[in-house]
Parts: structure tokens; sequence; C-alpha cells
């Protein structure tokens, strides 16, 4: 469970990164090349059903991950410390 918890917290971190550093620099640029690839997979299954441009430029993405990650952690806590 530990290793588990590590790697959902790992993952929470690299998207805070991931969206703080588009703001700040390009996509083609250091970190967000690097952050960008390892996130995108994991936000294109959200934006699919929340189309970004449909929503005025607005991308929940990051967030609805990250809340989608804590409900996960808290149900195999729940499950495995039951």
């Amino acid at each position: 469970m530990e290793f588990l918890h590590l790697v959902i917290t790992g993952v929470t971190w690299l998207i805070i990164i991931d969206a703080i550093s588009s703001w700040v620099v390009g996509p083609d640029q250091f970190p967000r090349n690097l952050t960008g690839t390892l996130t995108e997979p994991l936000y294109r299954p959200i934006r699919a059903v929340l189309d970004p441009g449909k929503m005025g430029g607005l991308d929940l993405s990051p967030l609805i991950l990250i809340v989608g990650l804590q409900i996960l952690e808290s149900v195999l806590f729940r499950a495995v410390f039951a």
C-alpha cells in the first residue's frame, strides 16, 4: 500500500508541475516537454468527455485527474485497512 501511495503522490505532483509550467513555458520547453509527455495519456480520456474547446478554453482535466487519484487512493486504503 505504501508503494501505491508513493506512485499516486508522484503522479499528483507531476500533474501539478505540468499545470503550473503550462502557464509559464511553451509545450516544447523544459520541464513541459517532459511532464506533457507523461501526463497527456492520462488527460486524453477526460478531454474526450470534457472538451476544453467547448468550455471556453478551460481545461479541467488536471483537476479532475487529481481528484480521481485521491478518490482511488481513499477507496483502496479503505479496502485494505477495513
